[in-house]
């Protein structure tokens, strides 16, 4: 899928400069990662991860206190790039001379390279924070802000709605595809005709249906 030229620049995980040290903690963080999928969270033990990453077991302790630590360190892993996500997509200047369908655009189509990039951490790191209501809460607030920054967004540009009560009518749109979204990667929700489509057809159902909630015009604009 081609993505929005709006978002086309951001990254998932951003490439940088890397020490030796910082290099093989990458390595055993994705060796991790890809044994907590593979034989889950207990049977991932700290030599097999090793193994994987091709370093020693005193090199993971020399990195991580103990398993647990390794754990949380997958977990933080994640946040952290979903957050910095968050707060590239969230920047104004980014935004300058978007429509309201532009924004909701942008918004699909970096969920859906998420879905794609994010793969293997975002399966180990719901593993990670499945039995830990603190991580649950603290990946949830990460969410909320980045619907927050985009209600923002949207209701700058409130004179592009035509629904009575904009503010409204934005919360119910974000709320509905964030829900929409986890329809679509539940492996529970297989069945349902948002898991079906593929992602160009999703997208196009998903503006055309926030478009009409919203009352947007083809041009953008109400007037």
């Amino acid at each position: 899928m081609t993505q929005d030229r709006w978002i086309s620049d951001l990254h998932w995980r951003r490439d940088s400069q890397q020490t030796r040290s910082e290099k093989t903690q990458a390595a055993l963080l994705d060796a991790a990662e890809e044994l907590i999928v593979e034989k889950g969270m207990d049977g991932a033990s700290i030599a097999d991860i090793a193994a994987r990453a091709g370093a020693s077991v005193g090199a993971v302790y020399h990195h991580f206190k103990d398993k647990k630590a390794l754990h949380y360190a997958v977990f933080h892993r994640m946040t952290e790039a979903l957050s910095d996500l968050n707060r590239q997509a969230a920047d104004p200047a980014r935004w300058q001379g978007a429509s309201v369908r532009d924004l909701i655009e942008g918004y699909i189509d970096l969920r859906l390279h998420q879905t794609s990039a994010g793969g293997m951490s975002k399966r180990a790191t719901a593993l990670v924070m499945a039995d830990d209501p603190e991580l649950k809460a603290h990946m949830a607030e990460i969410k909320r802000e980045g619907n927050l920054a985009l209600r923002d967004l949207i209701l700058v540009r409130r004179d592009q709605i035509g629904h009575p009560d904009p503010e409204f009518a934005t919360a119910f749109v974000i709320d509905q595809l964030s829900a929409m979204f986890y329809a679509r990667s539940d492996p529970y929700q297989k069945i349902s005709a948002i898991a079906q489509c593929d992602d160009e057809a999703f997208k196009s159902e998903v503006l055309r249906w926030a478009s009409s909630v919203l009352g947007l015009q083809a041009g953008g604009s109400k007037h």
